[in-house]
């Protein structure tokens, strides 16, 4: 009885063990991703943004002398090529005239003088009246009263044009946008008096975000119309674009420069400017998809053969809301992975959650 009772004991405890041993690990579960099936679409798209009418030419205008200031025009004033704008005290300027034209009278008095004088030892020498020598003396005074008149001349050519620096005169037509000292002060050769903005030819300009420089937009055409008046509406061509960003505003200057002459267009006047993008294809995707390969952006594709995720290299075009527009790295089907990207790393097998098989 008592070996039929350890018999079976031992049976019991080999089933326990058996069963024990029959256990396995559990496999361990694939993270389950979101992920979204993009496909191209062909795009052209219309931006908006608000700017400022500005002269395209500023010119700081100053004197190239020193002098008292007696005149200037006014603020605002409209001017013309070759108007004066300003002028200083032109009497010291004149003095200097006077003198070297008194210098250059004596000097033409001394070749005069010199020139009769050679010319008279020459026929003397003929008649063997002077030294040949004499004759060579009284040739050099004659080039050497030339020399002197020469140089005299050139005096007075510069104490002239000296003078005409007393005149401050307009290079272009335009208007005075601003001026920096009054009459009666003394002022110094480079310092700025006024400043002549060209009032024809005119930019708008716009302060645009990172994210809608899309493309190259050298040439490209805009729309430019008064916020004030919708009605007038103009055309512009792109001419500039700042080649880096402000370091406060994180935005790029980009001037347009409006066509022909704009009537009714105050500087300084708010302005809006639409550009039409060329099309292009581009994929939309959620922007929670975005990670990054080193100063690389990249998403993460699932591999159905494999169920694997694949880091892939992409170029963003521009973001508009929750969403980025991407021009290059992927192709019609690609599945993407669209959340928690942040967790995931290159080649980790994955499953595709219920709630989001592409």
């Amino acid at each position: 009885m008592l070996s039929r009772m350890l018999v079976c004991t031992a049976g019991a405890f080999a089933m326990f063990l058996t069963a024990c041993s029959d256990e396995t690990t559990p496999e361990k579960t694939s993270r389950a991703v979101k992920v979204v099936t993009v496909k191209s679409e062909v795009l052209g798209e219309t931006f908006s943004q608000t700017g400022t009418i500005q002269p395209r030419y500023e010119t700081p205008m100053s004197f190239r002398l020193d002098g008292l200031l007696v005149f200037r025009v006014e603020n605002g004033s409209t001017v013309k090529k070759g108007d004066i704008l300003a002028r200083v005290e032109k009497t010291p300027s004149s003095i200097n005239v006077s003198s070297a034209s008194a210098q250059v009278d004596a000097a033409k008095s001394d070749v005069a003088l010199a020139d009769i004088t050679a010319a008279r030892n020459w026929e003397l020498l003929a008649k063997n009246a002077v030294s040949r020598a004499q004759v060579q003396q009284s040739d050099a005074n004659l080039q050497a009263a030339k020399s002197k008149l020469e140089v005299a001349a050139a005096a007075l050519a510069s104490a002239e044009q000296t003078l005409s620096y007393t005149d401050l005169k307009a290079g272009r037509d335009g208007i005075i946008s601003g001026v920096s000292v009054n009459e009666g002060q003394v002022v110094t050769t480079g310092q700025t008096i006024l400043t002549l903005s060209s009032n024809t030819e005119l930019d708008a300009v716009f302060d645009v975000p990172e994210q809608m420089l899309s493309e190259k937009l050298d040439d490209t055409e805009v729309e430019v119309s008064l916020i004030s008046n919708p009605a007038l509406v103009t055309k512009g061509k792109v001419r500039e674009v700042t080649p880096s960003a402000d370091a406060a505003t994180r935005t790029y200057r980009v001037k347009v420069m409006l066509e022909g002459t704009v009537d009714g267009v105050p500087m300084g006047a708010a302005v809006t400017g639409k550009v039409i993008l060329s099309p292009k294809r581009i994929f939309k995707v959620p922007a929670s998809a975005l990670t990054s390969r080193g100063q690389d952006q990249a998403v993460f594709i699932y591999a159905p053969e494999t169920k694997t995720l694949q880091a892939r290299l992409v170029k963003i075009e521009r973001y508009a809301e929750n969403n980025m527009f991407i021009s290059d790295g992927l192709a019609d089907g690609d599945i993407v992975a669209t959340a928690g990207v942040s967790k995931l790393h290159d080649g980790e097998a994955v499953t595709i959650a219920k709630d989001a098989r592409p």
